[in-house]
């Protein structure tokens, strides 16, 4: 009984995290990323990956953006409950290279 109203307490005053294992709390936290590879128009000179990545890398949940300026490409991670391809893809249209996603 004794330890039911400590563990009561311990959530009321620290929440469950505080009290639960680590790898409880890391997997509530974690979502599966999706990931989308784009073909990127208008990729003339060096610093435009530069401004497609931080294009990309600008919209709520894009977790990393690998530009391949040879490619004309840009692989990107990010979260599905956060953010979809459109929105990627808009970014980078909105900062004057098109893309579209690829495969």
């Amino acid at each position: 009984m004794r330890s039911t109203v400590f563990l009561a307490l311990g959530i009321l005053l620290f929440g469950v995290s505080a009290i639960a294992p680590a790898t409880y709390a890391q997997s509530i936290s974690q979502t599966e990323l999706a990931e989308a590879t784009f073909y990127i128009e208008n990729m003339t000179c060096a610093l435009c990956p530069v401004t497609v990545k931080a294009a990309m890398s600008g919209v709520e949940g894009v977790q990393s953006v690998e530009v391949n300026f040879d490619a004309r490409t840009a692989h990107v991670s990010f979260d599905p409950a956060k953010t979809d391809i459109a929105a990627i893809a808009l970014a980078s249209e909105q900062s004057g290279y098109p893309a579209a996603v690829q495969g």
